[in-house]
């Protein structure tokens, strides 16, 4: 089974090929570009040194969010455009999902948190590989208060854990501990070796849907505007 995948839902833009249950490439992108011009150029180098045709795939891997409202829509868009022109299935992946099973720690309290801007952020958090928080857009006060009483050992990562490091060590002390630079953001192998996992939640390319936890900026503006006449 050859399965492609893809995450552009934070600033970090990643692809990743699993063949036969291995990752045989992973490749990301953090520069002044923006994911829709950094994307199809990573596919097509994926491709090429993987050793895998683009013929060959038989799943597309697709972080649907929460994220980035802009970079979720690009990777879901690219994921339905290969997988129809190639007749093959979509594999949803939760972005916080994907984030933590990158991180192997056993009996900790596994913390990813996106920047969700508006002084909130995008968190779950998950032990052993084990949902223990659903998804929740929060203020980061109130999502470490929530998670504080799941455990006694907490890593955090993500750009969420960028921007705001200094405040969790601060709230949480020397029980937490913030990833290094180098895996604060992810790749997509993570995401493949999931939708490994699920390829029973395959979808037809029009069904593959981004996963908000919130409108959109412009949208909640708009209804803003309308509430206040």
């Amino acid at each position: 089974m050859n399965i492609l995948a893809l995450d552009t839902s934070g600033p970090v833009c990643a692809v990743a090929i699993m063949a036969d249950g291995a990752i045989r490439y992973e490749a990301r992108a953090l520069n002044q570009l923006t994911h829709s011009r950094n994307l199809m150029p990573m596919v097509e180098e994926a491709l090429a040194k993987s050793g895998v045709k683009l013929e060959q795939l038989d799943h597309i891997a697709a972080v649907v969010g929460p994220g980035s409202f802009t970079g979720v829509r690009i990777g879901v868009a690219a994921a339905q455009g290969i997988a129809r022109g190639l007749g093959i299935t979509c594999i949803p992946i939760n972005a916080l999902e994907m984030m933590a099973r990158a991180i192997p720690l056993q009996n900790t309290v596994i913390c990813p948190i996106r920047d969700a801007r508006a002084g909130q952020v995008y968190g779950a958090a998950f032990i052993n590989n084990k949902r223990v928080m659903d998804d929740s857009a929060l203020k980061l006060d109130e999502y470490l208060d929530h998670i504080s009483t799941l455990g006694t050992s907490f890593y955090f990562l993500g750009d969420g854990a960028v921007a705001y490091g200094a405040r969790v060590m601060e709230q949480m002390g020397d029980r937490a501990q913030v990833a290094p630079a180098h895996i604060l953001q992810p790749g997509a192998a993570a995401a493949a070796v999931i939708a490994s996992e699920r390829v029973h939640d395959a979808l037809q390319p029009d069904q593959l849907m981004p996963l908000y936890l919130r409108a959109p900026q412009a949208e909640r503006m708009l209804k803003q505007k309308e509430q206040h006449g």
